[in-house]
């Protein structure tokens, strides 16, 4: 054999395990379970990435996704701050925020809902305009549903992240 002839069968080698290298890692990559956006939370020098605590397909709202409740701390004069990434902030999405008193045990909750693109971040006040304490927090991606008994519509949430909030003294 020739050095000619065992650099072309080299080359040759060399090409189709390339290519076959390409198409693996290509795969491999189309293959790759999609990540579930995660909303950035700040409070009190603690940052955190939060999970979704629900994160269902759109066309499966009520799937049996069951994620974690994240903590983090609040206080006076340290509001919880929050960043959406664009999959929840390029969307209809809502705001829950829930007050309570710790000595009467009362509880409130105010809803805020924002069109596509409108906003991407929150500041909440641990401390409402009613001295009301900041339980918690959670953001969401609403969708439609039918009940098929009544045929009403309804929606809810295919996506949620939820924040606990603690006092920190």
């Amino acid at each position: 054999m020739t050095t000619r002839k065992i650099l072309y069968g080299l080359s040759a080698l060399v090409a189709v395990v390339g290519v076959a290298f390409v198409l693996v890692v290509g795969k491999a990559i189309l293959d790759a379970p999609e990540e579930s956006p995660r909303v950035s939370a700040y409070a009190d020098g603690r940052y955190e990435e939060v999970e979704p605590f629900r994160y269902c397909p759109v066309q499966e709202p009520l799937c049996d996704y069951e994620g974690t409740t994240a903590t983090m701390p609040v206080r006076e004069g340290h509001p919880l701050q929050l960043s959406l990434p664009g999959a929840i902030s390029e969307n209809p999405w809502g705001f829950a925020s829930v007050y309570g008193n710790p000595d009467s045990g009362d509880v409130v909750e105010a809803d805020e809902y924002f069109a596509p693109g409108t906003r991407n971040t929150l500041t909440v006040p641990p401390v409402n305009e009613d001295g009301l304490v900041l339980i918690g927090v959670e953001v969401r991606l609403p969708s439609g549903v039918i009940d098929v008994d009544t045929d009403q519509e309804e929606i809810v949430s295919h996506a949620i992240w939820s924040i606990a909030t603690t006092t920190a003294l």
